[in-house]
């Protein structure tokens, strides 16, 4: 996957860990159905849960996630746009107003 790419694929039969993140994070499915465990907090333990498309689930700050596509799946991983951080190009000045 590249940078621009936003959507990802999982084949069946794969596991993949999305490391804790500093901010809050949105995992959504956009095809497919996926197996989702949820690294646990202090307030609340690990969880599994199933996600299809269309559905969407939130990664809290410092929260891991492992999925699995079952079969497969193509999701996305969202941060939200007031926890990214500010781009200084000149896209950022044109819609900023610098």
């Amino acid at each position: 996957m590249s940078d621009a790419q936003s959507t990802w694929h999982l084949d069946g039969g794969r596991a993949l860990t999305l490391a804790a993140g500093a901010e809050a994070r949105r995992l959504a499915v956009a095809r497919g159905r996926v197996w989702l465990t949820l690294s646990g907090t202090p307030e609340r333990p690990a969880e599994d849960c199933w996600l299809e498309a269309g559905q969407a689930v939130a990664l809290a700050p410092g929260q891991t996630a492992v999925l699995e596509g079952w079969p497969a799946a193509d999701f996305e991983v969202l941060v939200p746009p007031n926890s990214a951080p500010a781009r200084g190009g000149l896209l950022g000045r044109r819609l900023l107003g610098r």
